[in-house]
This record gives structure tokens, sequence and C-alpha cells, in this order.
């Protein structure tokens, strides 16, 4: 009786005032799903503080396409930043992402928004925007992605609306000149490096390629407490060559935390789309603390070693952002330079640590687990100039280029750096057939 008189109360005075027709928003699980008729929409609003997934009275169609949009502003503990549906810029100085309050999936911050088909149906993220194909039939339903039983101390609401999608998500072949940047980011241009031109046969055999193929690359150079100097030459090198060999790249140049987590985030829906070759690179610092890996934006100042967690990106974030059906994901970090935390960080290692990623999964690194890379002193780092160098011959399988890239990076620094690389791919891939 409550809900009916409040929306009975919404409803007048919305006619009163303008006589519009107020939006129908589903905010009690015990509701009867219907499919979405043609040519309509619904929405639903999900609280941050309740705990149980939001039915939003839409029942999807395996195979279907559908679009989920959000806006609104929620937080996940009282001492954390408000943020979007997106979940960027929820941590802070005391709202720590501690792994003692695990999000549902993993990579994502907290006030993420997550979206799931059915009870039994497996979590995906949705943040503001999402088209995905429906795996199953059932009611699509809504959460915070919040530790489960954590949600009594959140506060706000989004407002989600489903409706179909034009069309199916973006399969077709890229055009291999194309470059997207994030806003704030810097254009390529002329003074891109020269790379030698392939052959007519080799740019045919690009075109033969059945997966659709896109990059994300950061290069961080201009951080105040430590700066580099190869890191935005070798993402800029990286963009040149990646889309001459028929990827879509996004590239970004020196971005603060802000800037890094909305690219991978959009990267991270562009490749739920799945059967997809996804490849993300940064070069810049990098730094290990308790085992885990983490990608120094520009902007961060770290005082203390919990400093890293907040003011860092998580390489599990990436890794979560690249799953979908059926991708090749290729994770390249050139992030093992000297680690720039205070010495007095017990619990910082040097270099990068191992990383177990999920299946379909290759990771390449600059130097071994716990060792430092050198930064070079040409115009690339030692690592990315061998990468650049071999990722042009054709025929080379992606673990024959790294093999390469290790012989080469060994070769000319004496035994100094020894290239790393994690694999859980069983397939083969070649940048040229």
């Amino acid at each position: 009786m409550k809900n009916i008189t409040y929306n009975s109360i919404i409803i007048a005075v919305c006619l009163s005032l303008s006589a519009c027709a107020p939006k129908r928003y589903y905010t009690d699980n015990n509701i009867t799903t219907r499919p979405l008729a043609s040519g309509t929409s619904t929405q639903t609003r999900v609280s941050a503080a309740v705990e149980e997934w939001r039915n939003s009275g839409v029942k999807v169609s395996a195979g279907q396409n559908y679009r989920v949009s959000a806006k609104g502003q929620w937080r996940t503990y009282p001492t954390c930043n408000f943020t979007g549906p997106d979940g960027i810029g929820l941590y802070k100085a005391w709202c720590d992402n501690s792994p003692l309050f695990p999000p549902i999936i993993d990579g994502y911050s907290h006030s993420t928004l997550i979206a799931k088909i059915g009870e039994q149906g497996k979590p995906f993220v949705v943040g503001s925007d999402v088209t995905f194909t429906a795996s199953e039939n059932g009611p699509l339903m809504f959460r915070t992605n919040d530790v489960i039983n954590g949600n009594h101390d959140n506060e706000g609401y989004v407002d989600v609306e489903i409706a179909f999608a034009d069309s199916n998500p973006a399969i077709a072949s890229p055009n291999p000149a194309m470059i997207t940047l994030p806003p704030g980011t810097q254009q390529l241009s002329a003074s891109l490096p020269t790379v030698q031109p392939m052959s007519n046969a080799a740019i045919d055999a690009i075109g033969t390629i059945p997966l659709r193929r896109t990059a994300l690359l950061i290069g961080n150079s201009a951080y105040a407490f430590s700066p580099l100097k190869n890191p935005v030459n070798d993402a800029k090198a990286m963009a040149d060559s990646l889309s001459r060999l028929g990827f879509e790249v996004t590239l970004l140049l020196d971005g603060n935390q802000e800037q890094m987590e909305a690219a991978i985030d959009k990267f991270g829906r562009q490749m739920s789309a799945g059967k997809l070759v996804g490849l993300f690179y940064f070069a810049g610092h990098g730094v290990q603390v308790d085992g885990s890996n983490y990608l120094i934006p520009t902007d961060a100042v770290i005082k203390r070693q919990s400093d890293v967690r907040y003011k860092a990106v998580n390489i599990g974030q990436v890794l979560g952002a690249m799953e979908g059906e059926d991708n090749l994901q290729i994770v390249i970090l050139d992030a093992c330079r000297d680690n720039p935390l205070p010495r007095s960080f017990r619990n910082a290692g040097r270099g990068l640590a191992k990383i177990d990623g999920p299946k379909g999964t290759i990771i390449g690194f600059a130097t071994s687990p716990g060792s430092v890379a050198a930064d070079g002193e040409d115009d690339n780092g030692i690592y990315t100039k061998h990468l650049l160098n071999h990722m042009q011959v054709p025929g080379l399988t992606i673990e024959e280029v790294f093999k390469r890239v290790l012989q080469g990076v060994n070769q000319e620094t004496g035994g100094q750096q020894i290239p790393w690389m994690e694999s859980s791919f069983t397939g083969n891939f070649l940048f040229i057939p």
C-alpha cells in the first residue's frame, strides 16, 4: 500500500505540473516478467543499498540483441566517492579496494552496474551502456558489483533503460587506418616512427583474418615523481604498427587514473561482444604490491603503500574487461622499470608478479617476474623495439614472435633483461599470415 500511495502522489504531481506521462520503474521483485514489445523500452531503478538482484521486469530471449543504458549516482561505502554506473573514481583515502571485500566481478569497482539473466545466470558488466546478445531466456536482473551481503551501508541509485539493439554487435572488418581516441588524449601525428611498408600479399592476407582486431595502448612518460623517456614513443610506434596490421587502435598518452579507467571500461565493452582479438599494451611504471600488479597513472601521488590500491590501476581490471566468448586476449606489459615507490614499502617487490590470466590469454612481460627492464637509450625501449621488428614478419605465430623478442633482448642486454610470456591460449594467432 505504501508503494502504491507514493507512486500515485508522484503521478499526480507530474500530471499537475506538465501533463507528462511518468516513466515506468520496476522496483518490486515480485513482478511478472514479459518480453519487450517491438519499438518500446522499459526502465527500472537499481538501489545501491538493496542486497537482492533487481528484477527489471524484462524477459530476454536467447539470441536477441539488447541495449542497456544507465545513469545516476551511487557509492558503495560512506567514505567512498559517488560514481556513475560505470563505477569509475570510487576509491580514495579511507575507501580501499580491499581483497577482504571482493566484488562480484573481479577487475571492476564495487560501484559498477552489473547484470545477469535469471537467478543462476553468470553476472556480466553493464556500466553506463552496453549492447549484448542474450545467451538464454530469462528475466534480466541488475545489481551493484559490491561484495555479497555488503550493501546495507551503500547510498544512491541508478536508473536503467532496457531496449532492443538496433543491430548485432559490430563484427565488421576494421579499417586498418582508423584510430579512435578518448576525450583529452593526444592525437597521433606525422611524427610517428616510419615502419617499412608490407607487401601487397601480406596486406591482402590480413583481409582474410576471420576475427575483428581491436587494441588499447597506453604510454605514460610524464610522471612528476619519476619521469620516463620512452613510453609515449613506444605507444605511438605500437599504434602505428598495429593499425597497419588490421587493428582498430585506441591510444592514450600520459593518462591519469580517470582517463585510464575510462579507456579500459570502453575497451571492455568492445570486448564483451565476443569473437575478437583484443590487445592491451602498457608502457610506463608498473609495480607489484602483495603479489598484485598495478599500472601507475601519471597523476598518482603515492605516499603510503596502501595508496597504490586506489591510485593505480590493477591489471586484474584489464584482464576482467577483456573477457568475452571466444576472445583472444593479448596483454603486453613494458611496465617493469625501476620501482618508483619508496623503499620503505615492505611488500612492494621489484618488477611485476607472475599473472595467471583467464583462458585464451597471452601475456608478454618486458622482463621476467621480479626483475626490472631498461627504459632504453634510443627512441624506443629495448623490449618494444624488438617487438615492433618481429610483429612485422609474415608467418610467425605470436609465440614465435615473443620467442624472437626474448632472444633479441637477451642478446642486446647481455642477459640482464630476459622477457617473459604466460599463455593459456591453445590456438594459433599470426599478426601477418
